[in-house]
This record gives structure tokens, sequence and C-alpha cells, in this order.
């Protein structure tokens, strides 16, 4: 991945996250009393969101950091307080500071979107909070599979070993060229990022491995191991080979990674990096 489409992905993600935030002011207008005295307007609120979604300027980490910290001095009773202290904590983590990552993520409170929790995972490993790290880890997990659970589409099964548990998940209406239809993911009991076994549908990458093996099955398949800083081909597939066919080998591969699970962070003096592909990692359909 380069620069430029991450720095553009970054970008997208702040936009939404501010975005998002003015659903949470007018509903949380409605439970403040027009008698109470405070010490900022929705003017405020609207001025900041405006300020992390001009097209016109460099959002850069450190302009997002730096307007977001700001508001947040300005306003701690403002209903956009949570959701504002999110988008600091995924600039201050983009900016290496762990030890404001993870007070911002306190104040973030409950996160419902996986990539927000795997970026406070990782500025907790940052900042030497394993203890946290692996607990935000837990909860995060508790509310991918409630979600996965109460969807319509969406059949899950599971096996608990001593060493973590390992969800066998299918997907009825993904997009393949998103997600995979079929996956099993292991999450440790004790601390490791989880890991994910799942089918290659992605029409690019077959094509490149097929260029590449010299191949001219269009209907080849591989299975990936999607880990936290990586994902790695096992092999090509029989075309014929359907997810209960592979269920077993599924398992005993992800039990070996439960084993020894990865439980490290990636970072530099200037940046902490999250999981890449969080969508692979714990697969969430288009629709709730």
């Amino acid at each position: 991945m380069n620069v430029k489409i991450l720095f553009t992905k970054r970008m997208r993600r702040y936009a939404c996250a501010a975005i998002a935030t003015t659903v949470t002011t007018f509903v949380g207008l409605k439970s403040i009393s027009t008698a109470e005295a405070q010490s900022c307007s929705l003017k405020d609120a609207t001025q900041w969101q405006l300020a992390v979604t001009n097209p016109e300027v460099e959002l850069t980490p450190t302009f997002i950091k730096v307007v977001t910290e700001s508001f947040l001095r300005a306003c701690p009773d403002r209903p956009e307080f949570t959701s504002a202290s999110r988008i600091a904590a995924i600039a201050a983590t983009d900016l290496g500071d762990a030890k404001t990552a993870v007070q911002h993520f306190r104040n973030a409170g409950p996160m419902r979107d996986v990539q927000s929790n795997f970026y406070a995972i990782a500025a907790h490993l940052a900042a030497g909070e394993e203890a946290s790290a692996w607990q935000t880890r837990d909860r995060m997990v508790a509310r991918w599979l409630d979600r996965l659970e109460r969807h319509p589409l969406v059949s899950v099964s599971h096996e608990q070993l001593e060493s973590g548990a390992i969800y066998q998940i299918h997907i009825a209406d993904a997009d393949p060229e998103i997600l995979p239809r079929s996956a099993w993911v292991a999450v440790p009991a004790g601390p490791g990022w989880p890991a994910t076994l799942s089918f290659t549908h992605d029409r690019m990458l077959l094509a490149m491995r097929q260029v590449r093996a010299g191949e001219t099955d269009l209907d080849a398949r591989y299975i990936d191991l999607n880990r936290c800083y990586g994902r790695r081909s096992l092999g090509r597939l029989d075309a014929q080979l359907t997810s209960v066919d592979f269920d077993g080998a599924a398992r005993a591969g992800l039990a070996a990674y439960l084993a020894d699970p990865d439980q490290h962070v990636e970072q530099s003096d200037r940046s902490i990096h999250p999981c890449y592909l969080s969508n692979r990692l714990l697969p969430v359909p288009s629709r709730s």
C-alpha cells in the first residue's frame, strides 16, 4: 500500500467520523435543557466539523489533532465530545503519540466500529498497557459477534479451545470483491491479535496470481491466512472444494496459530500502525 493511498484512506476515515457526529449533535440537543448554560453552542460544534472536513485544507493528522483537541478543551460538555475524542485518538495514533491517543480513546468510550477499536488496541500496546489492549479486543469481538448473530443472512459456529476460540462465519450476501463468503476467525484467550482464514475471491488478486504462475484456470481459488500485519496465501484449492470440506483443515490451522499468536504492534517514531485489512480479520456484512 503506497503512502498516497494510505493518506487518502485516513482522510476519509476522519471525514466520515466527523460527519457522523452531526447525528450525535442533534440527538444530544434533545436531552439538554434550554435553560442550561453552556460554554459552547451548536455553532462551535459545526465550526469544528466543517474544519475537519474542509476539502480546501490539507487534512493531515497534525491538523486534525490540533483542531479537534482545541474543540475538546473548549467544549467538554458538548454531545459531540466522545466522537471528537475518537477522531483525536486516531490522529494521535497516526502521529505515534501513544499516551495521548490512549487518553482520547478512554474519553471516547465504547466504539462500535471495528477499525477504531483496532486503532485503540494498537495505541494501548504502544503505550505499554497490554491488559487494556486485550480487554479492548475482547469487547470488540463481543460486539462483532453480537452483530453477526443478529444478522439474518449470517451463520456463526463456535469452537472453544484452551488457547482461544475459533469461529466459522458464513455471510450469504457478501460482496466477493470486499469480503469472503466463508471465513474462520481465531481469537486468542490470552494476549494476541485475531487471525482469519478465508477463500480468496478478489478478482484482481486471483488474476495477478494466475499471471505469475502462468495459469489459465479462471475458477482457481486460494486460501489466505490474514494476520494483523500481513496476508499469506497457503495454497491453491480445488474449484469444487466447499467450505464444509475445508472446515476441519481450517480449524486445525487456526488452532496452531492460537498456540503462538501475534502480539506485537508495529510502530515508528512518527506513527503507530493498527492492523492491516481489519475488515478481513473480523468480517462484517454490509447491511445490519
